[in-house]
């Protein structure tokens, strides 16, 4: 009798062990293949048709209460928005903020020339039309109206 269940024992501590490595072989191969040692270098940027410098005016169109009668809404006339491979990059300085920050909007466009995007400062919004650039900010304390042509 006591052959016996040892015998048992023994074959079921095999019999697990078997599935245990069933197991752990079965996962493995679940895992998928490896992929390339050396991943595949990016493509190159696509270049848009809105690629470019547009040289804009910027103007304040409305503040918060925070920024009312006070002059932090204030940014030069002249702002340069750059496009590169159908992304929009838009500086808005704040010279008479202190630490003079220059919060940068950045938005993509779609192919008709429309462009958007959303940063925590705010929102860019716009549309090129031929070489001509107009939109809006929406900041975290500003908005702006802008217009501008490209270089």
């Amino acid at each position: 009798m006591m052959r016996t269940k040892a015998c048992a024992i023994t074959l079921l501590l095999t019999m697990a062990g078997l599935l245990t490595m069933a197991g752990l072989l079965t996962l493995a191969g679940c895992a998928g293949p490896m992929g390339p040692l050396r991943p595949a270098p990016k493509p190159a940027a696509a270049i848009t048709a809105y690629d470019g410098t547009y040289r804009t005016t910027i103007r304040s169109t409305n503040s918060t209460r925070a920024a009312l009668g006070s002059s932090w809404c204030d940014a030069p006339p002249e702002v340069m928005a750059t496009v590169a491979s159908g992304d929009l990059t838009y500086p808005v300085p704040h010279p008479n903020v202190p630490g003079n920050p220059t919060p940068s909007f950045e938005a993509t466009f779609a192919a008709d020339g429309s462009f958007s995007g959303q940063v925590n400062d705010g929102t860019l919004t716009g549309r090129v039309t031929g070489g001509q650039m107009e939109g809006r900010i929406d900041g975290a304390a500003c908005s702006y109206a802008f217009t501008g042509q490209r270089l």
